[in-house]
């Protein structure tokens, strides 16, 4: 039987804090949706505060669910020349098709970023705890709101894992081709960000209170196969750590990066020519 928060802990955490959206999704009109998520792993459902659900294809979000609201679809940035894709309750199938194809052309037509399909890949294939590491959450962001001494930067850290052999939550940030270490949002930059977040007074517990938040979450949604209380349990002890997940697109940049940056930087590797995405690699 999984942990149960205390009422701090839900304050901050990523959690039902109350059933009208899990009921929706697990028994109600936004079964079929959360039955379309489990089936397609092109998709990702992450939990967000005030007890919101949003849907991602691709880093794009796709829709957004709330315990009282109707649910709202994909931005008119993606179809604004075109006509808004239409969300069928009771057979979502065609309205994720069609959405799927806005932000396919919306990205082919802005900016072709494979980084947004590597990122996806990797939460897919580190999603059991037969690996080494367990992917709880894409686009974390330290929600602010309700302390009194924020960051300079607001600053969504890409991936949030769990190192399963360590007891360590990994705060991941995923980097594809040498393009990418430099400059703003560049390697150094991203890591001035993390030591600005982790020396914050209430990041940690805000974090640890989150992932709890998350990880009941989708256990009670079905997304994950084993029972996650000793997750839970181990995570009051659990360091917090940063590291880079470095996708090179040939063994010259694999090279030129653990040169320039390897001894510097905490990084798993990935060779994204061989098409595996497990993290198991570095650090």
């Amino acid at each position: 039987m999984a942990t149960i928060l205390n009422f701090k802990e839900l304050l901050m955490g990523r959690y039902f804090s109350n059933n009208k959206l899990l009921d929706k999704l697990t028994k109600g009109e936004f079964l079929p949706i959360l039955n379309y998520i489990i089936r397609d792993d092109s998709l990702r459902i992450e939990m967000r505060i005030n007890n919101q659900a949003k849907i991602y294809y691709k880093k794009s979000l796709v829709m957004t669910l709330f315990p009282m609201r109707q649910p709202e679809l994909l931005s008119s940035g993606y179809w604004r020349e075109s006509i808004q894709p239409v969300l069928d309750l009771e057979s979502p199938d065609l309205y994720f098709k069609s959405a799927k194809k806005f932000v396919e052309n919306h990205k082919r037509d802005i900016k072709e970023n494979i980084e947004f399909e590597i990122q996806q890949k990797i939460a897919k294939n580190n999603s059991s705890i037969n690996n080494r590491f367990l992917i709880i959450d894409m686009e974390y962001q330290f929600e602010q709101r309700k302390v009194t001494n924020r960051t300079n930067d607001k600053t969504r850290f890409d991936l949030v894992a769990l190192d399963l052999k360590l007891n360590k939550i990994m705060l991941l940030e995923l980097k594809q081709g040498l393009g990418t270490l430099t400059g703003n949002s560049g390697i150094d930059d991203h890591y001035l960000r993390f030591r600005q977040h982790i020396s914050h007074p209430q990041f940690q517990t805000a974090l640890k209170s989150d992932i709890k938040g998350i990880l009941q979450s989708k256990q009670l949604l079905g997304l994950f196969e084993f029972d996650v209380n000793a997750l839970i349990v181990g995570l009051d002890k659990a360091e917090i750590d940063y590291a880079y997940v470095f996708a090179a697109h040939s063994d010259v940049e694999m090279e030129s990066y653990k040169k320039d940056f390897g001894s510097k930087y905490k990084t798993l590797y990935l060779d994204s020519q061989a098409n595996n995405y497990t993290l198991n690699d570095g650090l």
